[in-house]
């Protein structure tokens, strides 16, 4: 089973995965390109998110 933590460090993958599609597919204007930050943005705090919940469950071991 996957853990919640895990759940955040998924998110982030598959949000720099469509960030990319729509930077690949997509027509160069401003709205596509504050999208594609957004979802950089969601994988960023996302994948912090994961590395402070791993480094705590490590810590209380």
């Amino acid at each position: 089973m996957v853990k919640k933590s895990e759940n955040l460090l998924a998110l982030g993958m598959v949000c720099l995965i469509i960030a990319l599609l729509f930077d690949m597919f997509g027509n160069s204007n401003i709205i596509l390109d504050m999208v594609i930050l957004l979802f950089i943005g969601i994988a960023l705090f996302s994948n912090a998110g994961y590395l402070v919940k791993a480094t705590s469950e490590k810590k209380k071991k």
